[in-house]
């Protein structure tokens, strides 16, 4: 298993639209192969700040899959410029204990 983060900032007066952008995708991504969970997260210390956590069963999965399929570019589009700077890497798992919610 591999956590993509991607981290956004967006404009204080647009963290409606990004919100809603968000949920309305959530379908888009959550039908991709290789898919196992996600996560939005909003930044208490800073207006705009946003993380998104994607659990993905491999690199592959997100970097060929997701990126490589019509519903990428669904993705894409929908987000516009709220994808402008947003920094995005894949982590590998080196130590957990479980934080279940």
């Amino acid at each position: 298993m591999i956590l993509e983060i991607a981290e956004f900032k967006i404009d204080p007066s647009r963290t409606a639209e990004f919100e809603s952008a968000m949920l309305e995708l959530q379908d888009i991504i959550g039908s991709s192969a290789g898919y196992l969970g996600h996560t939005v997260q909003r930044s208490m210390e800073t207006t705009g700040r946003y993380v998104l956590l994607v659990r993905w069963d491999s690199l592959e999965a997100h970097t060929k899959g997701f990126r490589g399929s019509s519903a990428f570019e669904t993705w894409k589009t929908r987000l516009g410029s709220h994808r402008d700077g947003a920094l995005v890497e894949h982590f590998e798992t080196v130590l957990v204990k479980d934080w279940s919610v």
